[in-house]
């Protein structure tokens, strides 16, 4: 069943794979390559962006039977193992479930047993920030004095909640939010070597709508191929989008004057079962680019052209540019974002994102009779 899903079929099982994490990958390489392996890891990140499966290929450079090395060979009884989650000296434990310091005692009875088949028997901790005050006291000895065969791997969204006292022995690494333009290169290669045709245009919106996390969008992508055509109607359907032409047409008629257009507007775009928040995120997208062409090339050609933008989109900068100062567009975007951090304040979300854009057509009304 996992061969089908793309995050499983794909996840990486060599350093050279894996994503966005240069920094991270760099540091562990060096240390298999010259051995001096600290005994305790802490990789923390967001969602998605890689933290258990490079724990998982540390493991797997650790134990290859070809030595330690930063290449793992991935083919060997252990590699094979790893990749399997059969391996018997690599402990994987979700930290949500093992909460309480009765469950960490009862690992600390069988931590001083040597490892079986590896050099080193290996504890990776899933959500490690969940584990209670007394549980971080009791691993607090072993993590400092631990026996040499043993190396601990913790992993984390919320690095914040894991006491100091643990963090002081530990090695710490900050993984980073994978850039959209990785994504994107990524879903690319991976739906070429599965044979999927698709829509470049549509694999750039998941790319964005994944927020860094690769897995994320690895299954946003496995959704999208669920629909039937990787094209931009059916991820605009699927993540309640819609087309850029009406959030254009909206845009340009904050200063038109012409209530009744940008209101019937809404109202069509309504029937779309439109995601509110997706929608001012889109519009805060399209507020961002066109300040950002404004301040870096005021002729904007060679700059919209190199970020692959289409015809029409650049017809639209171009159009705004001339209509809007940079300190409007600011407003536009400080409204949009403060709106959209209130909008589960409003009765629904279509008075939400209404009064949102009523207050705009208050501003731009009240600057005319200036």
């Amino acid at each position: 069943m996992n061969s089908h899903i793309l995050a499983f079929k794909w996840r990486p099982y060599s350093f050279n794979d894996v994503v966005g994490q240069n920094h991270v990958i760099q540091a562990i390489k060096y240390s298999l390559l010259t051995k001096k392996i600290h005994p305790a890891w802490i990789l923390s990140g967001s969602r998605g962006v890689g933290k258990t499966t490079i724990a998982r290929i540390f493991a797997m450079g650790l134990s290859c039977l070809q030595g330690i090395t930063s290449h793992p060979c991935g083919c060997c009884e252990n590699c094979i193992s790893i990749k399997k989650n059969s391996f018997l000296d690599l402990i994987e434990l979700d930290s949500a479930s093992k909460t309480k310091v009765e469950d960490i005692r009862e690992i600390l009875e069988i931590i001083y047993y040597p490892p079986v088949k590896g050099r080193y028997k290996i504890y990776i901790f899933d959500e490690f920030h969940m584990l209670s005050k007394h549980s971080f006291n009791a691993l607090l000895k072993i993590i400092e004095e631990p026996p040499k065969y043993i190396k601990f791997i913790f992993a984390t969204t919320e690095l914040q909640k894991i006491p100091s006292t643990i963090l002081s022995r530990c090695i710490q690494f900050k993984l980073k939010l994978i850039d959209e333009n990785m994504i994107f290169n990524q879903i690319k290669n991976i739906l070429n070597k599965e044979n999927f045709t698709y829509d470049e245009n549509a694999l750039k919106t998941l790319s964005i709508a994944a927020c860094g996390s690769m897995r994320d969008a690895l299954n946003l992508t496995d959704q999208l191929i669920s629909m039937g055509e990787l094209t931009t109607e059916n991820i605009n359907l699927m993540l309640g989008l819609i087309k850029k032409k009406y959030l254009f047409s909206l845009i340009k008629n904050f200063k038109a004057q012409k209530y009744n257009l940008i209101f019937n507007l809404i109202n069509k775009i309504s029937t779309f079962n439109v995601n509110w928040i997706n929608l001012i995120t889109e519009l805060m997208i399209i507020i961002h680019n066109i300040l950002k062409i404004n301040i870096l090339d005021k002729n904007c050609s060679n700059f919209l052209l190199d970020f692959n933008f289409t015809k029409s989109e650049i017809l639209f900068y171009k159009k705004i540019l001339n209509r809007f100062s940079e300190i409007e567009l600011k407003f536009l975007y400080n409204i949009l974002n403060t709106g959209k951090k209130n909008l589960y304040l409003s009765p629904n979300p279509k008075i939400g994102f209404e009064m949102i854009i009523l207050e705009i057509i208050i501003y731009f009304k009240n600057k005319s009779k200036i």
